[in-house]
């Protein structure tokens, strides 16, 4: 009998074919340190590996970004107005902080502490809104003060007074001058809601003010804002140019050396630039003067050079060019911007409003990169041996960058990478796990999230981090609790967390909630984000 043999059939079911392995169906994605800092005006196609969409809370350094430290209330002014200018008197070792109201001038090298209040040292004014500038000759050296509605001020040091006067050949009086500068040791002052400044003889900080008109310059119109000395060269030398800048954001300049002579003191030009956002919004950064404008941080040097339209496109502020436009038509001028040389960071503040809210935009001088603070609502900043100061609403005066609260709160810092597709563009896909690297002295509580389509919200942070007490860093670690011999090397610490997002376009973020007496030391480092990719989208 022969048996046929018939081939082995294999069983089929509903539930298809039989794998014995599947493929990766997910791959990671890497995110760089933010480097780039905030970049908000990049568009869909344009995101730049490294930059940030969301930087709040964190200060921009040359290899990324590292938290704030907290606030402390250091001093409160009697009168408890709202905080309009900060200024300080510095002769030799000796410095002075002084904040102003709209009704006084007070004295917070040394306050008292809140909720004490502190006396006023010029009070009975009528505005806050001062410009100050120090000018030193033989005998001594003098803080003048002006502010468009109250006779000039004069602190030498150890007393304020309104001596040495000005007088004029008109009807100017001192009251009218709102601002005023340095050129080759000769002040120029500008008379309130015109187009007239004043000059005074070589090294005097008093005496008969001869008239110097720009009415015939300015061709369109307004009034004088500011001015300022600027040399073709670092610091002043001898290519030392006077320039004046109108509200209409004109700006003439001229060189020489005396303005009562046209042979000695020529004009160079006049050049347009943005609306100016305000008397005291600009700095001097290394050989260039950059001025906050409604067009943007423009940068004196590039006037001569580019038209306003151009002017734009090499402005510092570009890559928050959207956000810095919102916040200039939303306050249309009072802006304030201040430098703190010990950190290379530039604080721009401008007054509180419903378009940009809380917000203080933050620039390192070194990188040009930028990031933004909240929940200091400052008016105005200034340095003092080497800290922070800022004023605020009533009539508060607070160190910032201290301690790892703010006035006892908790606050939370958060970064949101740059979106980048997971394949190519009109593919979606599915964010699973984030993992993210933090350089940091202790190990810090940290949430991870991943967003998409350009979604910028940031979720809650409820675990607080609290800064290790027994750090040994200087003018951080706490007296009679530090250890000085403790670590102080920064080590790396790294969190994986599971995330979900989906979309054409992923970032990977983290929030990070400070909330103890010590300052935070913590920065961020790489992420990596695993993704699935899906189907094309319609």
């Amino acid at each position: 009998m022969t048996v046929e043999l018939k081939p082995g059939r294999i069983g089929q079911s509903n539930r298809g074919a039989v794998s014995v392995g599947r493929a990766q169906t997910s791959q990671p994605i890497t995110f760089p340190a933010p480097r780039s800092g905030l970049v908000t005006t990049a568009d869909m196609a344009s995101q730049q590996p490294g930059s940030a969409t969301v930087l709040r809370n964190f200060l921009p350094t040359l290899v990324g970004c590292r938290i704030r430290g907290g606030s402390q209330k250091r001093g409160r002014a009697a009168d408890g107005g709202t905080i309009r200018s900060a200024f300080k008197y510095k002769y030799g070792s000796f410095e002075k902080l002084f904040m102003a109201t709209d009704t006084a001038i007070y004295d917070m090298t040394s306050p008292a502490a809140p909720p004490a209040a502190t006396a006023a040292a010029v009070a009975g004014l009528s505005g806050g809104d001062w410009c100050t500038f120090q000018h030193t000759n033989a005998g001594g050296s003098f803080l003048v003060c002006l502010n468009g509605a109250d006779p000039r001020r004069v602190y030498n040091g150890s007393t304020w007074t309104t001596a040495p006067e000005i007088t004029f050949t008109d009807e100017t009086t001192m009251a009218q001058l709102n601002y005023g500068w340095l050129f080759k040791n000769r002040q120029f002052v500008l008379k309130n809601a015109t187009l007239d400044a004043y000059y005074l003889p070589v090294n005097l900080v008093g005496g008969a003010a001869k008239l110097f008109p720009l009415g015939g310059v300015m061709k369109k119109g307004g009034s004088l804002l500011t001015g300022f000395s600027w040399s073709l060269e670092s610091g002043d030398g001898l290519s030392d140019l006077c320039v004046f800048v109108s509200t209409e954001g004109e700006v003439a300049v001229y060189a020489g050396s005396d303005p009562g002579d046209a042979n000695s003191f020529a004009l160079k030009g006049v050049y347009q630039i943005g609306r100016p956002l305000g008397k005291n919004a600009w700095i001097r950064a290394g050989g260039d003067i950059l001025i906050a404008t409604s067009d943007g941080l423009t940068p004196i040097s590039q006037v001569f050079q580019r038209d306003r339209q151009a002017l734009s496109q090499v402005s510092i502020s570009r890559p928050i060019e959207d956000d810095w436009r919102r916040a200039a038509n939303a306050t249309g001028g009072g802006w304030v911007v201040k430098q703190w040389p010990e950190q290379n960071l530039v604080f721009i503040a401008f007054p509180a409003n419903s378009v940009i809210v809380d917000t203080t935009f933050v620039l390192n001088v070194l990188s040009g990169r930028w990031s933004t603070i909240s929940n200091w609502e400052a008016s105005c900043y200034e340095t003092l041996q080497g800290g922070l100061f800022f004023g605020s609403t009533g009539g508060f005066c607070w160190q910032g960058d201290t301690t790892g609260t703010d006035d006892g709160l908790a606050f939370t810092a958060a970064y949101l990478s740059q979106f980048t597709p997971a394949t190519q563009f009109g593919q979606r896909a599915r964010a699973t796990l984030a993992h993210m690297f933090f350089r940091a002295k202790s190990k810090p509580k940290v949430r991870l999230f991943a967003r998409a389509d350009f979604d910028r919200t940031i979720p809650p942070s409820d675990q607080v981090t609290i800064g290790d007490a027994a750090a040994s860093e200087w003018d951080v670690g706490l007296w009679d609790r530090a250890v000085w011999d403790a670590l102080t090397q920064q080590l790396r610490y790294s969190f994986r967390q599971n995330v979900r997002a989906a979309g054409d376009m992923l970032a990977v973020g983290c929030a990070v909630t400070s909330g103890g007496e010590v300052r935070l030391d913590l920065e961020v480092d790489l992420a990596t984000l695993q993704v699935q990719a899906g189907e094309a989208s319609a």
